[in-house]
């Protein structure tokens, strides 16, 4: 453990600029800007679970939640993006929103998240109200088994608007600190694993004990 020891003060130098190069790195790659997320939230209805024409059939519960998980799957698309983009006239491509959407079922509910992140708080509350409105509209518009509709197109199982995005007004953090703690430990442990494996590649003789571990004799004079 002192040879150990020993060897890391040697190599501070080495250690500590790994260190600083990977907290250099951290803080270039960590978003600096401000950005806010707005939620809506939708119900997920089981009435239709309950009518003898559904044939989801099974267990009702494990039928409800892979529905929950379709929807979520389903407003996270751009044939919907492209809907609420409609709705709200926010100057944003099908393809950006869905990159800003995340859509999360709270576990053992009926609800889902439809979470938007932007630099705006008005326009990530405006496009998530949108992508709600939009994917209620497409349910209310479509039946099962009368119309497969066109691209986007879902079938009419219950949906409703539970709440409504407001108005973010405090920023996400940007996990500055997170990252800059995360690289540190991850620098160190490469500067410490770079100074061993050097220590092992470094075959000269330099000191008594060098020779007395390669011969296994005592050493009587140096």
């Amino acid at each position: 453990l002192r040879r150990y020891l020993a060897l890391l003060r040697r190599r501070w130098l080495l250690i500590v600029l790994t260190v600083v190069v990977a907290l250099a790195v951290a803080a270039a790659i960590t978003p600096r800007a401000d950005t806010y997320t707005a939620r809506s939230t939708l119900y997920i209805g089981s009435r239709t679970l309950e009518s003898d024409q559904n044939d989801l059939s099974g267990d009702r519960a494990l039928a409800l939640d892979r529905l929950v998980v379709t929807f979520s799957v389903m407003i996270d698309s751009e044939p919907i993006a492209a809907r609420a983009i409609d709705l709200t006239g926010e100057q944003v491509s099908a393809e950006n929103l869905v990159g800003k959407t995340t859509t999360e079922p709270e576990p053992a509910t009926q609800l889902l998240y439809i979470d938007v992140v932007d630099a705006d708080p008005a326009r990530a509350q405006a496009l998530a109200n949108g992508l709600a409105d939009a994917f209620v509209e497409q349910i209310r518009d479509f039946e099962p088994g009368t119309s497969t509709g066109g691209e986007g197109d879902v079938p009419v199982l219950p949906a409703y608007i539970f709440e409504r995005a407001r108005l973010p007004t405090v920023p996400e953090s940007s996990g500055l600190i997170k990252n800059l703690v995360l690289a540190a430990v991850l620098g160190a442990g490469l500067a410490v694993a770079v100074v061993l494996l050097l220590d092992y590649l470094d075959i000269p003789i330099r000191a008594p004990d060098d020779a007395e571990r390669l011969i296994e004799l005592a050493a009587l004079g140096v």
